[in-house]
């Protein structure tokens, strides 16, 4: 069964985008019941700051847009940022020193994949990121119907133990 979620939101190009575009796509990931560790909630909240830095400090234009596709079936999750400079990332090698220069770096570590491409309006930035294994996976999903059989066949053989029990004590006591 295929079951992909994509949404896209726009914010203004500004530093305080940067928050804004973590609390959004935690609360887009918790919507569509994404799994979820704490590793791969750090690397989506520092992909999503990374892309979102840069286009607010390298971009154009006045608004971005992010858009957030997870494909849980495939156990992915893919992050995009658009702005309007046609200027695509490049890698830097900051020296120890520098307050800045990192961000491409930690996308690359955090990513399965990246990439950036030329569009008709300026360029888009992404990640795929992989998400932990749901934990239902592997196991096989029972139909109303046999769900509610196996309930009944457990109860019945507790309440068959539970009886035996209480004749294997009934007896005892009346022996004594």
């Amino acid at each position: 069964m295929k079951h992909v979620n994509s949404q896209s939101f726009f914010l203004v190009r500004a530093p305080t985008s940067v928050a804004i575009s973590r609390l959004r796509l935690g609360d887009l990931i918790s919507t569509w019941r994404v799994p979820q560790d704490d590793d791969s909630d750090m690397a989506m909240g520092t992909v999503v700051s990374e892309l979102v830095t840069n286009a607010v400090s390298h971009g154009s234009g006045d608004m971005i847009e992010v858009v957030a596709s997870a494909d849980i079936g495939r156990g992915r999750m893919t992050i995009e940022v658009h702005d309007a400079s046609p200027v695509l990332p490049r890698r830097c090698h900051p020296g120890p020193d520098a307050e800045s220069g990192r961000g491409m770096l930690l996308v690359e570590h955090l990513a399965i994949a990246y990439g950036a491409e030329n569009t008709a309006r300026g360029k888009r930035v992404w990640a795929e990121l992989a998400l932990p294994p749901h934990p239902t996976a592997g196991r096989r999903s029972l139909g109303p119907r046999r769900a509610l059989r196996a309930l009944a066949r457990g109860f019945s053989a507790v309440r068959w133990t539970r009886l035996r029990a209480r004749l294997r004590i009934s007896a005892l006591l009346r022996t004594h």
